[in-house]
């Protein structure tokens, strides 16, 4: 019966959060568990999902600590963060495969491109050597 109420206990994310208030181990979970949330909704604003999700995983794997198994939240945190950096890439690669393979989007990001900077994107990679299609 001891070692099902330690189970119990161990298991129980209230349990964790009020115990432990002053353990900075379920501190990093929590945070862990949070950042991983809010990274899969960032993850369609540039960088910040990945950015975001990789610092969910760093921070649940440094709740563990000394312990044997991590904390449930940090558990979560890691499964969250690793679909935030996931999806983070997926977007960030597709977003690259359709600037550079569908005409209309290369055409906008080239007037973006010469508003900002004054040079297209086209221009800027014929510097670099790289030639794309024609339009």
């Amino acid at each position: 019966m001891g070692d099902e109420d330690n189970q119990y206990f161990y298991n129980n994310y209230n349990y964790n959060k009020a115990h432990n208030e002053l353990d900075k181990h379920v501190n990093l979970a929590t945070l862990s568990l949070v950042l991983g949330l809010i990274s899969i909704p960032f993850c369609f604003f540039m960088y910040t999902g990945i950015i975001l999700g990789g610092i969910a995983v760093v921070m649940a794997i440094l709740s563990k600590g000394a312990a044997e198994r991590f904390l449930p939240q940090a558990k979560k945190g890691i499964v969250y963060g690793t679909i935030g950096v996931v999806l983070g890439y997926g977007v960030l690669v597709s977003s690259i495969h359709n600037i550079m393979t569908d005409p209309s989007y290369r055409q906008q990001l080239n007037q973006f491109s010469e508003q900002y900077y004054g040079e297209s994107v086209d221009d800027m990679l014929k510097e670099l050597g790289v030639q794309l299609e024609s339009q």
